[in-house]
């Protein structure tokens, strides 16, 4: 288990360490394109629409209700009672998003209004609809995406739906520049970027097909509503839709807020999260997309014990890497959005707005990571209503906390409500695990606690060059050699005390 553990995170965390470079081209490219004004903030709040329910009926909700049932059916009954399952739930799902695909098309005007109730009367809503429209059907094809991943998964292969972000953003990429700048086929470099992620979706789940046909899964359609199995993978998805992606519900009240609020003020909230997810896609997810399916096996043979290591050392392979990413992205906030972001349409003014955004959501970096591991727990237990529970909670400490702090913080205070309703439900989570008997063994701690002494000893050695204000000039030669000796820096100082210390490896 050991070795496929590390072998698995490396190559999940690899792919999306190269997803996520890509991802920041694209969002480097879409900043060049859009900016930070009205354009701009109309097509984010088109794609968080499909996207949220991407996260709520794909992503989340599919994968931890699909990938538990599916590896307790394997462990019990074989390889073709599982195949019979995969294919039940797969053409179950692919009928009933499409009815929800259809609706939304119809109830695009209406499913603006809630999301962005500040752009109604303006032309921001026109556009937002525009877009909305041309993007719904991505949540179709990444909810049939996520199905085969979580087949893939089960079977111990992760390379290719870990490799499927990175087609998408290269079909994001490409798409704009190719037919709007070079090739004028679109009018508008929003129209483009929407349809690159139409393409994209198509493209990620056309190179799952080889490995899928190698692990010999045939999904031809078949259904059968009387299957027991679809019932239970159709109520975990229910009770787990919104619980499964409590961070992106909580992303989309701030966007919905941030529509009241002066113009740019969702592009600032997009581009700061967006850098947020940077390490919580390399290290975070990765990881929880490793331990799911080992842990629902764990939980089949009723084997606590086996609980509790996976989730300890899940725990210490995410915090290892988080912890040091929310204290430096704190304190690089503004040089990072300056050097990375000003350009084209994006301006220094706009740059400094979204490391405001920056350095509130950092503050939780670390949280959002062990969030999602006692998360990943509770669904590979089958007590996603647990988890259902605790984001509500979360969700109107959200709430609450961006009504206070709005009036005086404007964005800012958003992405800092959102830190806040994160923490507080990773609290809430750990306690409820302790009380179902699964605990982090004790060795964990200490690791965590020298983890955060590095870390902050880390912030206090670069300060002295970030102190030189070397960003004011923009992207130059000069500021990003600057920025990368902050980086080298930190780097060597945060390992080089866990060495000191004593952490040279990851347990387990």
């Amino acid at each position: 288990m050991k070795s496929s553990f590390h072998k698995h995170i490396a190559t999940v965390g690899l792919l999306t360490a190269v997803s996520r470079v890509f991802g920041f081209i694209r969002d480097v490219v879409t900043a060049w394109l859009l900016g930070a004004g009205l354009i701009a903030d109309a097509f984010f709040v088109a794609f968080r629409i499909p996207n949220m329910l991407r996260r709520l009926l794909a992503e989340g909700a599919t994968n931890v209700a699909f990938i538990p049932v599916f590896n307790e059916t394997l462990e019990k009954e074989g390889f073709e009672k599982a195949l019979i399952m995969a294919r039940n739930v797969t053409t179950f799902l692919t009928l009933a998003v499409g009815i929800i695909v259809v609706v939304g098309e119809i109830a695009s005007p209406l499913v603006v209004a809630i999301t962005a109730p500040g752009f109604l009367h303006t032309e921001a809503f026109d556009i937002a609809l525009r877009l909305t429209r041309i993007m719904f059907p991505f949540i179709l094809l990444v909810s049939i995406l996520a199905l085969m991943g979580g087949m893939l998964n089960s079977l111990g292969h992760f390379a290719a739906p870990a490799a499927a972000p990175i087609i998408l953003n290269i079909c994001v990429i490409a798409i704009p520049v190719v037919f709007y700048k070079f090739i004028p086929f679109f009018s508008s470099p929003a129209d483009a970027l929407a349809w690159g992620v139409i393409i994209g979706g198509i493209a990620q789940i056309i190179i799952q097909i080889k490995p899928l046909k190698r692990l010999k899964i045939n999904l031809r359609p078949y259904l059968d509503l009387k299957d027991p199995r679809i019932t239970q993978v159709a109520k975990l998805m229910g009770i787990s839709a919104i619980a499964a992606s409590i961070y992106q519900v909580n992303v989309l009240i701030g966007t919905l807020l941030a529509s009241f609020l002066p113009r740019g003020s969702v592009s600032f909230l997009y581009y700061a999260n967006r850098l947020t997810e940077l390490p919580l896609g390399i290290f975070a997810f990765s990881v929880g997309n490793v331990m799911l399916p080992a842990m629902s096996k764990a939980f089949s043979k009723t084997d606590s014990t086996e609980m509790s290591n996976l989730m300890g050392k899940s725990i210490n392979a995410i915090l290892l890497f988080t912890i040091p990413a929310s204290i430096g992205m704190y304190v690089t906030a503004e040089p990072l959005m300056t050097i990375l972001f000003v350009r084209g349409s994006f301006s220094f003014a706009d740059a400094i707005a979204t490391a405001d955004a920056l350095k509130m959501y950092s503050i939780s970096i670390w949280a959002i990571g062990a969030s999602r591991i006692f998360t990943q727990g509770f669904y590979a237990m089958q007590q996603a209503n647990i988890a259902v529970r605790t984001s509500w909670i979360s969700l109107v400490i959200n709430v609450v906390f961006c009504l206070i702090l709005m009036p005086f913080m404007k964005h800012s205070g958003i992405a800092l409500a959102s830190s806040i309703a994160v923490i507080v439900q990773l609290i809430i989570l750990y306690y409820l695990l302790v009380k179902r008997g699964v605990s982090i063994p004790k060795t964990y701690y200490t690791s965590c606690l020298k983890m955060t002494v590095a870390g902050f000893v880390m912030a206090l050695c670069i300060y002295p060059i970030l102190k030189m204000h070397f960003w004011t000039q923009g992207f130059n030669t000069y500021s990003v050699s600057m920025l990368m000796a902050c980086i080298v820096t930190a780097a060597a100082v945060y390992f080089g005390l866990l060495w000191i210390m004593g952490i040279r490896k990851l347990r387990g």
